[in-house]
């Protein structure tokens, strides 16, 4: 009805006020269009960011340990603002690292110790996250590439955390330094870009949801 049709009016004048503002700030000039393409870019970066979150709780759920949902979410956007490495990329490696080691314990200490050998090789984090799961379950080939020092005899001979423990050695204060660089503050906007995205997305979703009648993304569609 016509509050709905409101809501949905408001929604788009505000998307396009705001966008044209950040633009403005940033010395990119906006049109209709841009803003238009700009919305439904959001709202793709919003459901795709909701649909990985349920996949990771229902991992979660299928270990049952349910109940930890919460803590893990908490943990992923901590993480995500003090690596400024985006949640799409931590959510997916830890659920990799979860569903492999079966403990929230270890599967957090290997994400974070993921994180530090990322920084130190400049290898992506989702190769090391999966590179350090499949070393838990025994297959350490992926390890070679490193740079641990170790022959490929001693990599077969050596357990995953006595290889792990080397690899932290030659990565020690890697993370730590990487704060400190241009690259991370680079990281840090990209970061905070892409959750405003989201946001406004999320908003966009919520505005034609009414407009149809509905609640949720379906509706919206």
């Amino acid at each position: 009805g016509k509050p709905a049709f409101k809501k949905a009016e408001n929604a788009t004048f505000s998307l396009t006020k705001s966008v044209k503002k950040l633009a403005g700030a940033l010395g990119i000039a906006y049109g209709t269009q841009a803003v238009i393409a700009y919305g439904k870019a959001s709202a793709k970066a919003f459901a795709e960011d909701e649909a990985a979150a349920k996949r990771l709780a229902g991992a979660v759920n299928n270990l049952g340990i349910g109940f930890a949902n919460p803590a893990i979410a908490d943990y992923i956007a901590n993480l995500e603002k003090s690596a400024a490495i985006a949640d799409d990329v931590l959510r997916p490696a830890f659920q990799g690292l979860l569903t492999t080691t079966g403990s929230l314990v270890q599967s957090q200490k290997l994400l974070n110790d993921a994180l530090t050998i990322s920084r130190a090789s400049g290898i992506d984090l989702a190769t090391v996250s999966s590179d350090l799961a499949k070393g838990y379950v025994g297959i350490t080939k992926g390890l070679s590439k490193y740079n641990t020092g170790l022959t490929k005899a001693e990599l077969n001979s050596k357990s995953f955390s006595q290889i792990l423990d080397v690899l932290l050695q030659r990565s020690a204060g890697a993370a730590q330094d990487y704060l400190t660089t241009t690259s991370y503050k680079f990281d840090v906007l990209s970061v905070a870009s892409q959750n405003a995205s989201e946001i406004i997305g999320g908003g966009l979703v919520d505005a034609f949801a009414l407009l149809a009648g509905g609640t949720d993304a379906k509706d919206a569609a």
